[in-house]
């Protein structure tokens, strides 16, 4: 793969077999130089960062991010039931509020 740039700047990418890379210079392709960092495999992996273009080629930067640990799974079905539970719980405490005020009302009549 070539990196190239031409005139109105735009980047492209082009498969571009050719022993001679002076003909590509030549028509304004510039070479494409990539420096990878070190990382941890096991716990890193790289992202691409853009690519910095200069007159005579073009750096494409990588960053390195850290692999998400791994979330267990939520339990929906139990989620739910616990929801269930807290609303039943707050039905009844808000009937016994209103059956409390009835109470009261007719005791003052």
């Amino acid at each position: 793969m070539k990196l190239g740039k031409i005139e109105s700047n735009n980047i492209l990418r082009i498969s571009h077999k050719t022993d001679n890379d002076e003909i590509l210079l030549n028509d304004g392709w510039l070479p494409l130089e990539e420096h990878l960092p070190s990382y941890d495999e096991s716990t890193q992996y790289l992202a691409n960062d853009g690519c910095v273009v200069l007159d005579d080629r073009i750096i494409v930067k990588y960053r390195v991010e850290n692999i998400p640990e791994e979330v267990e799974p939520r339990d929906l079905e139990q989620e739910i039931e616990e929801l269930r539970q807290i609303i039943d719980i707050l039905k009844r405490e808000i009937g016994l509020g209103i059956q409390e005020r009835e109470v009261k009302l007719e005791v003052e009549e």
